[in-house]
């Protein structure tokens, strides 16, 4: 079976910080049973750097790089949600370095 989040239902354009905090609240629940998640963007346009940031790569550096790519999928991401997605991992990394 398949643990997929259809990020739609919370919009087409997602944007607060705070609604990627509840949703990684669920991502938890998934990682913290070794469970592969989802996140599906079809029908999302467009995300901001704030929700792409919080979703994914503080996410990401919270839990582990490895670990996490591991278990998070992302799927149906049009070529801006990718852009926007891949910028926020590369701006969290260096932070993590110079920090």
């Amino acid at each position: 079976m398949e643990n997929v989040l259809k990020l739609n239902e919370n919009g087409s354009a997602l944007g607060l910080r705070e609604l990627a905090r509840q949703i990684n609240i669920k991502i938890k629940d998934y990682i913290d049973k070794n469970e592969n998640i989802v996140l599906d963007f079809e029908k999302v346009d467009s995300i901001s750097s704030s929700f792409a940031d919080e979703l994914v790569a503080k996410f990401m550096f919270e839990i582990g790089q490895e670990k996490y790519l591991k278990l998070v999928k992302i799927r149906n991401a049009n070529d801006f949600i990718k852009t926007m997605i891949n910028s926020s991992i590369a701006d969290r990394a260096k932070e993590q370095n110079n920090g």
